[in-house]
């Protein structure tokens, strides 16, 4: 087992390495203004004997979690999803059955997803490599897994310590795991915000523990699309003082400047309009960059785009949108949420900004959207939660420059699979509408469970009641052809008589 943690100050703080006491089992420090990164190492035979019997049938396997909580960060930690639960996979057979996996995930919490219609199916319009199957939950806290997993994963003299780590993931950002099946190894991080924190780091029992205490740098010759790093290194049991560290690396994602809020436009309706307004439109990259801004939006089962309106210029032009990059399929644009299978639908939007002196300005982005027909309840009306979506600028991407190098690279978010390789994504910083959560709530209109007894009777009634009133036309129009039939033949009889 590896482990690293990293301690991120702000470019400006100070802090002296000789307040860092290096023992043979701990590294401890002053409390400093710092976002913390704990990542972890296993290769199969380190995991318990179920959970590798898993992963084995897999591919590959990419579970990534966002808090609804806003929070801040530091670049090379910028990168953002839709906050909630992301469980992307590829199975190493095509009959594979989502079951057991499902039932892995219950972990985080009772999650619907033991059946194969549930995923949606990622091939199309991807790059080679990504995850085949996509499944997307809310999911508020990680109280609740580490709960479940301490019994799992703690055991022997270390197993206090390990349960008091699982502990902390209470206040994490972010959480991302990761396995392929070509380095049989599962990689772990993550992130807390940028807060005071004390600097405290045991040793690993099982494995070496770096510890690295780091603020932005500018080495020598570092190269436009690199971020600079300086601070100290530590290896614990193996190093007495901390080792300098100077050192570049491309980002595959940065920090734009500006920041965006979401909210439905009021009154939401069955047609509900997602408002996306941004502090400023000019790029993250001079003029002759290829940059353009887009929003990757996360929808549960209960709202959902019509791809066919958002394929007309016209009216995508008069919401400041350039094109529907993509939405993910089956979208059934008739089906109520209790019987679609699916659990929602991804939607990546190319925005158009204004240009010239607008561009330093406030704008807007409108974003039609459409609820569905939820069951009865007994107020007639349901809340429902919608993610905030990913606000990002794609720029470049044909020339590849390096990012796996990158000992804090992030792959695998969903959207970045849209993208060519050597794509930079450069992140809007999101910010709550009010209070402090990246969460949109609305407020769904359904039929009153009292009345809803009454739907199908005034149903039958109405179409009993057309039923009748066809008939009585056609009876009425029969009696009138019928009549002037007798009528003519009693006349031409008349007039063959003369």
């Amino acid at each position: 087992m590896r482990e690293r943690i990293t301690y991120f100050r702000p470019q400006d703080a100070d802090m002296d390495p000789n307040q860092l006491e290096i023992h043979d089992t701990k590294v401890q420090g002053p409390a400093i203004e710092a976002l913390k990164e704990h990542k972890i190492t296993l290769t199969l035979p380190e995991l318990p004997s179920e959970l590798a019997g898993l992963l084995r049938d897999l591919e590959e396997l990419h579970l990534r979690w966002a808090t609804p909580a806003s929070y801040n960060t530091l670049e090379p930690f910028s990168s953002r999803i839709s906050p909630g639960l992301h469980v992307s996979y590829t199975p190493l057979k095509e009959d594979h059955d989502p079951e057991k996996l499902c039932t892995a995930l219950q972990a985080f919490g009772r999650l619907d997803c033991s059946s194969p219609d549930v995923f949606i199916n990622l091939s199309d319009g991807r790059q080679p490599g990504s995850p085949a199957l996509f499944f997307y939950n809310e999911l508020e806290k990680l109280d609740g897994f580490a709960k479940r997993l301490g019994p799992v994963v703690c055991s022997g003299p270390a197993a206090a310590e390990c349960r008091k780590q699982l502990q902390d993931l209470k206040d994490a950002v972010s959480l991302d795991m990761s396995y392929d099946s070509t380095s049989e190894s599962v990689k772990i991080q993550a992130l807390w915000p940028l807060q005071k924190r004390e600097i405290s780091v045991p040793a690993s029992p099982k494995g070496r523990t770096e510890v690295g205490i780091l603020s932005r740098g500018a080495p020598p010759g570092m190269e436009a699309h690199e971020i600079g790093v300086s601070g100290v290194l530590a290896v614990i049991g193996e190093t007495k003082e901390p080792s300098p560290a100077l050192f570049a690396f491309a980002a595959r994602h940065r920090a734009a400047s500006g920041s965006f809020t979401s909210k439905f436009q009021q009154p939401t309706g069955l047609h509900p309009t997602l408002q996306l307004s941004l502090s400023t439109a000019a790029p993250p990259l001079d003029e002759d960059a290829e940059c353009a801004p887009y929003a990757y939006l996360t929808l549960p089962k209960v709202i959902f785009a019509d791809r066919y309106q958002l394929a007309d210029e016209l009216f995508l032009a008069s919401k400041n949108l350039a094109a529907a990059k993509y939405v993910s399929e089956p979208v059934d644009l008739e089906a109520p949420a209790y019987t679609t299978k699916e659990w929602g639908s991804n939607v990546l939007l190319q925005l158009a900004p204004p240009k010239g002196k607008a561009a330093a300005k406030d704008w807007t982005v409108e974003v039609p959207l459409h609820l569905r027909y939820l069951k009865p309840s007994p107020t007639g009306k349901e809340e429902a939660g919608i993610p905030y979506p990913a606000v990002f600028w794609a720029c470049g991407g044909e020339e590849d420059v390096g990012y796996a190098v990158s000992p804090f690279d992030r792959l695998n978010l969903g959207y970045d699979g849209l993208f060519s390789p050597g794509t930079t994504f450069w992140h809007v910083s999101p910010e709550p509408e009010a209070g402090d959560r990246l969460i949109n709530n609305i407020s769904v209109p359904v039929v009153t469970e009292g009345a809803s007894q009454w739907v199908g009777v005034g149903t039958a009634v109405a179409v009993a009641l057309g039923f009748i009133w066809v008939l009585m036309k056609l009876m009425g129009g029969y009696a009138k052809s019928g009549h002037d039939t007798v009528a003519k033949t009693a006349e031409d009889e008349g007039k063959k008589e003369k």
